[in-house]
């Protein structure tokens, strides 16, 4: 998971617990979530922002923490269920404190906090999951598509195919390098860019970027920068701005790619290697024309 889908969840999930307990108070006699005068909107708004707190730091570490840890689905669950706990244990010990007198126990308040604070994070959750888990599928088919489509291409002359492989070493992806672009390091995935009837689609490949990079070593991808790696077939120009350069993609679909100094070198090296292949390739063909047609 990234720091973008971790931090999306959290305020998804506070914005759908506005709603929810915008419905939900009225009805339940232990919760004071209000914003009805100053006291209660100081309180709500202060529940509000540790309880954020609180999600955003379990976020971070879980961010940190994931290319150590497999979290399969019932380590995420569990995770989830100690947010759930904390965040039921903060709001019942701030109830303990400011509001008075309790006409409820304080493990009765404790035990509707939990229920009512497993549903607020469930749903929201559930339906992240799910769009996460259609947005896969339809890669995978995107994906399938283009497989096909090199295998149905009668009269195509192919260049070479790239393998991509996944932590596991499991082929995942088989690719034309005459489609790919380049792709993008997102902290355990690797973005893979590349075009399929006129359109630039990704497929999300869970690897590591050196990894890719020694495999591809002998391919026409090169590393252009800490995260990045760049097809040098699809380069148009390399242009600098200030101290920067970037490369420019035959895409105008497709942002500049920016070009570390640490990099440059490689980057140039591979593209004198393609020019050199590309015209040892030409003189060959054109070789072969002249024996023909003596």
């Amino acid at each position: 998971m990234n720091r973008k889908y971790l931090l999306g969840s959290v305020i998804f999930i506070l914005t759908f617990s506005a709603f929810f307990l915008a419905i939900y108070t009225p009805f339940s006699s232990t919760s004071w979530i209000s914003l009805r005068d100053a006291q209660s909107f100081g309180m709500t708004a202060s529940f509000y922002i540790v309880a954020l707190a609180i999600l955003l730091v379990s976020k971070l570490i879980m961010h940190s923490v994931q290319s150590k840890i497999d979290f399969t689905p019932l380590k995420y669950i569990l995770w989830i269920i100690a947010e759930v706990v904390i965040i039921s244990l903060f709001y019942t010990h701030f109830t303990y404190i400011f509001i008075a007198p309790l006409e409820e126990s304080i493990f009765n308040i404790m035990f509707k906090a939990f229920g009512c604070i497993i549903l607020i994070i469930a749903i929201p959750y559930t339906i992240m999951t799910l769009f996460a888990a259609y947005k896969a599928k339809t890669e995978e088919l995107q994906m399938l598509q283009y497989e096909l489509s090199l295998v149905s291409g009668e009269s195509v002359v192919y260049p070479s195919l790239i393998n991509l492989y996944d932590y596991n070493g499991a082929l995942k992806f088989t690719i034309n390098s005459d489609s790919l672009y380049y792709m993008e390091s997102q902290d355990n995935y690797v973005k893979i860019f590349y075009e399929n009837n006129g359109k630039i689609l990704s497929y999300m490949l869970r690897s590591r970027t050196k990894t890719i990079e020694e495999n591809l070593s002998d391919t026409s991808v090169v590393r252009c920068h800490r995260s990045y790696m760049v097809n040098v077939m699809k380069i148009n120009h390399i242009k600098k701005g200030g101290k920067a350069r970037y490369i420019v993609l035959s895409s105008d679909d497709i942002k500049p790619i920016p070009v570390s100094k640490s990099y440059f070198k490689n980057l140039i090296t591979k593209i004198d290697k393609y020019n050199t292949s590309q015209a040892a390739t030409l003189a060959a063909e054109g070789e072969e024309s002249d024996k023909a047609e003596a």
